[in-house]
């Protein structure tokens, strides 16, 4: 059994162990900061939680900016260089954020961070991925490099509580936290500066092939390309949504205990952790159109069962049942479906534009959650995250047919 597991995730280029646990630090530096971070802003700044929420929608406008940017610029001057500037303005953006004393200096880091933070490491991070990595195997080394993402993410929150409890809920600990934030993923970027080696072939050749403006135009005139576009902003509408959503809904309108609420999202967590390399090697074995499209099910199934239950018990196997089944694909499939839709001088691009839709939809969904909750209509939440996943579903099959049209032409 342990031979056939090193068989199945064993063999992969050194420089995805490098990003996994790469990953895995950047996740926890992230996870001191943000549980915390609107209850710094809020209690301690005085900020109203209405310009919080303006500080986050600005971010992820800008995150989608930086996705226009940043895959051009991975496929001009590589993808390191454009990691280590991601890395270089997270670092910067969280200890700005320590020192920040009003709704102007958090409104103008919050847009730093969106430019070049989280959103640029990714899409560079994803197309090295791809670089080094056959298209058969790409599902597993995605979800392997995520593995080591959400384990972070998951001792990050725990290693903040511990820490915020023992100071006695002081102020000036979430500025440490920032501070403990900005100076680990620094450290990320000073490690993988000196290990991991450029996976772009030949620079000077990519600079000369392919321009910004010639790149974005022939990526957004892919069809089958943008109908995954379409599919992913719909996708991670849902995705975006439940985050933000599920926690207020399961507290102030089932009554769920604030301990409970932590069960179902520590299962996220778990199930992540212990099903997301058994779904990527099913995913590299068969079609990933066709995963995405199990995916949009899945999605469907959890917003059903918010429709139909109203309890705990439906909170838990919609959430971290239904919804952990679909993030794990879409996070997965999706990534990996843009690198193989891609032409090999443009797959930054490609790859940034995807993750792209994740800053599209963060965008919109929170704002129509809170607004949706604050009316008393928490169905209606629900009943636009169904319509989000059966039009995913049909930008997915259309998906399908122009990649079977594109494979069938005497062209291709």
């Amino acid at each position: 059994m342990t031979w056939r597991v090193i068989k199945v995730f064993g063999g992969f280029d050194r420089r995805v162990w490098l990003l996994l646990f790469g990953m895995l630090a950047f996740r926890f530096g992230q996870g001191l900061y943000f549980p915390f971070s609107a209850i710094h802003f809020h209690n301690v700044l005085g900020i109203p939680l209405s310009l919080v929420g303006v500080g986050l929608a600005c971010l992820a406008v800008a995150s989608v900016v930086s996705g226009l940017v940043s895959g051009p610029l991975t496929d001009r001057y590589g993808r390191k260089p454009v990691m280590l500037l991601a890395l270089a303005g997270s670092a910067a953006s969280f200890f700005a954020f320590s020192l920040v004393d009003g709704f102007a200096g958090y409104l103008a880091v919050s847009i730093l961070a969106g430019l070049a933070g989280s959103a640029m490491f990714d899409a560079a991070r994803n197309a090295m991925v791809a670089d080094v990595t056959p298209p058969g195997r790409r599902s597993r080394a995605y979800g392997l490099v995520r593995v080591g993402g959400n384990v972070g993410w998951a001792l990050g929150p725990m290693t903040a509580g511990a820490v915020s409890a023992a100071a006695g809920g002081d102020g000036d600990v979430y500025r440490a936290l920032f501070t403990g934030t900005s100076a680990l993923t620094a450290a990320v970027m000073v490690v993988l500066a000196f290990a991991v080696r450029e996976s772009l072939p030949s620079p000077k050749e990519a600079a000369r092939r392919a321009g910004s403006a010639s790149g974005l135009h022939r990526a957004l005139s892919d069809g089958a390309f943008v109908a995954l576009l379409g599919s992913g902003v719909l996708l991670y509408y849902v995705f975006t949504q439940d985050w933000q959503a599920l926690p207020v809904y399961a507290r102030n309108f089932v009554g769920v205990p604030d301990g409970q609420i932590g069960l179902f999202l520590g299962g996220n967590g778990a199930m992540v952790i212990l099903l997301q390399l058994p779904i990527s090697y099913l995913i590299d074995r068969g079609s990933k159109v066709g995963a995405l499209l199990v995916g949009a099910l899945l999605f469907a199934a959890s917003s059903t069962t918010l429709l139909l239950t109203e309890s705990f018990l439906g909170i838990l196997v919609a959430f971290a049942g239904f919804f952990t089944l679909a993030e794990m694909i879409l996070e997965v499939a999706g990534n990996a479906l843009a690198a193989d839709l891609a032409p090999e001088r443009l797959r930054g691009t490609y790859l940034a534009l995807f993750g792209s839709c994740f800053g599209a939809a963060y965008g919109v969904s929170p704002i129509v959650a809170g607004a949706l909750l604050q009316a008393g209509l928490p169905h209606l939440i629900w009943t636009i995250q169904l319509v989000a996943a059966a039009l995913a579903a049909v930008g997915l099959v259309a998906l399908a047919a122009l990649r079977k049209r594109g494979s069938s032409s005497p062209d291709a």
